[in-house]
């Protein structure tokens, strides 16, 4: 299947490491996402028509680094929207927040998919789709919403 994907994301440390946060970043860039903010305690990011999920892939080695603080990470499926500045695309403020929102309410080392892009990506059988657990999680404002933990794969037998 050749499905192509609008993926938001936000890494978030519980505590300011730059370090962690520029690390995360950089690799998000190499691998096309465009930075649409950054600070030492957080990235928010978005890649326009990725054709494979390395940018959730790498949220997952991330997040599981044995390295402390351990980041948290949340991605949701955006809309591409042709009214930034200049006409350039821009990510829609709905899948933003719904990020953002996903990575405030991950346990440090979890990732967080809403309900969408977990669902477009079992439908597609994009990797991680097998690895994907429904949960309910309770976002920064109080309220329930639905969303895919990541399970960390297994070692080999």
């Amino acid at each position: 299947m050749n499905a192509r994907f609008h993926i938001v994301g936000c890494a978030l440390a519980a505590e300011p490491d730059a370090a962690a946060i520029d690390e995360f970043a950089e690799w998000a860039r190499r691998h096309g996402a465009r930075m649409l903010s950054q600070d030492d305690r957080r990235a928010v990011f978005v890649q326009f028509d990725a054709a494979g999920t390395q940018l959730i892939l790498h949220g997952c080695r991330s997040a599981a680094a044995r390295r402390q603080p351990r980041l948290r990470v949340g991605f949701a499926s955006g809309v591409k929207e042709a009214n930034g500045p200049d006409g350039e695309a821009r990510a829609g403020e709905r899948g933003v927040q719904q990020a953002c929102d996903l990575a405030a309410a991950a346990r440090p080392g979890q990732v967080l998919l809403s309900s969408q892009l977990g669902s477009l990506l079992q439908l597609a059988q994009l990797e991680p789709h097998d690895r994907l657990l429904a949960t309910r999680v309770g976002l920064p404002d109080g309220r329930p919403a639905s969303a895919y933990s990541v399970e960390s794969p297994r070692p080999p037998a």
